[in-house]
């Protein structure tokens, strides 16, 4: 499998995601810090929390408005609103303007952009894509997200505290040629269903027939979800996934804020700042994981699932732990790489166990269930933020410490629910 085998529109998407990433994640993780330096910390977790239900809501529209007039419409009017917030942040932080009302409204525009946005590409990339090409595709998006991550960060960090109107225009134009790349270059997808044998049910029984047509806005939605949230074993899954990736979320939140207004330190010589210092934590966990996931996930091959979760999690946990607290700069980077050596651990775990328990009568469900649990989590993320602001850090670390444990308590129950077959499953099976 070669990229150039790969159809247009997904090579298109790849190169254009990567800039879309970066980005956001040039500015999201640092308009926590910006929003509670300006508002407060505790109205500014409301606003991220408000921000992130909005883009839950209008992805469900989203979804379903892309499969009754297409994938590349919505994209462009999305893409367009994208424009016009990045735009707007621009001038509202400009050297002729600062307005934080205008800069929250134009955030929020930007989120909801966001959420139509990415469930509508997702399913462009299924539409044009056979089952053989995905895991290449998947994997190639993984990389370059990770990367994009690594160039946010570092712009974020270099240029949100005392250049934003250079870093909104910047990625403005960015957002500009994507714009112009999805308006021309960019084919519809919603006529190709010619590989998706997996967009639908093909069991038998009751759940094939809550999806017994062809025209998805025909689907029973409300009775499908029902029937999915009434898996015992799924929703313990659903419940430690929330838990563990709500810890994720806290980095860029309270975690972030807190070294904004607690941390100085030298290092080699050099001064500090606390934006300096997340930066260099989210760099770490970005090169690291782009780096060591494929030879360390071979590497715990010869380990049991439950003792790879168990440990994975631990240190997954202490890790978070200590950076909610810990303004020493040598504690705070062995945290991140202890944190990260924790998510190689048990992350691939949990995608195992998810695809273990996933009926093939009902996978879009599932999945889709399972991406709402992200959702939450980052609905969590946001709430820590407005705890913090009257929590001591010791406490936000010792709830860190339940999240973490409630988490590995749950998977453990889940894989205790398994079947025979997936009781026996090794690591070497999900790689």
């Amino acid at each position: 499998m070669k990229y150039a085998d790969l159809h247009p529109n997904i090579r298109i998407r790849i190169i254009t995601d990567f800039f879309t990433d970066l980005t956001q994640k040039s500015i999201i993780p640092f308009m926590a810090i910006y929003l509670s330096v300006q508002i407060g910390a505790g109205v500014a977790g409301l606003l991220l929390t408000v921000n992130i239900v909005a883009s839950m809501i209008i992805g469900l529209w989203a979804g379903y408005w892309s499969d009754r007039i297409g994938r590349k419409k919505l994209m462009v009017i999305a893409q367009s609103l994208q424009v016009l917030a990045l735009l707007g942040l621009a001038i509202a932080n400009s050297p002729w303007m600062d307005s934080i009302i205008v800069t929250c409204l134009m955030f929020l525009l930007s989120s909801l952009s966001s959420g139509i946005t990415v469930p509508i590409a997702n399913a462009m990339i299924v539409d044009v894509s056979s089952e053989h090409e995905r895991h290449y595709v998947y994997g190639l998006q993984y990389w370059t997200t990770n990367i994009a991550v690594t160039f946010g960060a570092l712009m974020g960090g270099l240029f949100f505290e005392s250049f934003r109107f250079l870093l909104f225009s910047l990625v403005c134009i960015e957002s500009m040629i994507t714009l112009f790349i999805l308006v021309f270059m960019i084919r519809e997808t919603m006529g190709n269903r010619a590989f998706g044998s997996d967009n639908q049910f093909n069991g038998s029984g009751p759940s094939t027939r809550l999806m017994e047509a062809d025209n998805p806005i025909q689907r029973n939605i409300l009775k499908t979800y029902w029937a999915v949230f009434q898996d015992k074993r799924f929703m313990i899954f659903f419940t430690a996934t929330v838990l563990a990736v709500s810890l994720e979320f806290q980095l860029d939140k309270y975690i972030a804020v807190r070294l904004k207004s607690e941390f100085t330190s030298q290092l080699f010589g050099l001064d500090l700042s606390g934006l300096h210092m997340f930066s260099l934590i989210m760099v770490i966990n970005t090169v690291l994981v782009a780096l060591l996931a494929i030879p360390f996930s071979r590497w715990m091959g010869r380990f049991q699932f439950r003792s790879i979760m168990t440990v994975g999690m631990c240190l997954y946990t202490a890790g978070f732990a200590v950076l909610a607290f810990s303004n020493w700069a040598w504690l705070l980077i062995s945290s991140a790489i202890l944190l990260t050596i924790g998510e190689l651990m048990y992350a691939p775990v949990r995608q195992v166990m998810l695809a273990g328990m996933i009926p093939d009568s009902n996978r879009a469900a599932y999945m889709a269930a399972d991406g709402l649990s992200y959702n939450v989590a980052a609905l969590l993320g946001s709430l820590g933020l407005s705890i913090g602001a009257f929590l001591p850090s010791y406490a936000m670390a010792v709830l860190y410490g339940l999240m973490g444990l409630g988490a590995l308590v749950y998977f453990r129950m889940s894989l205790r629910k398994a079947d025979t077959q997936n009781e026996h499953l090794t690591y070497t099976d999900a790689s």
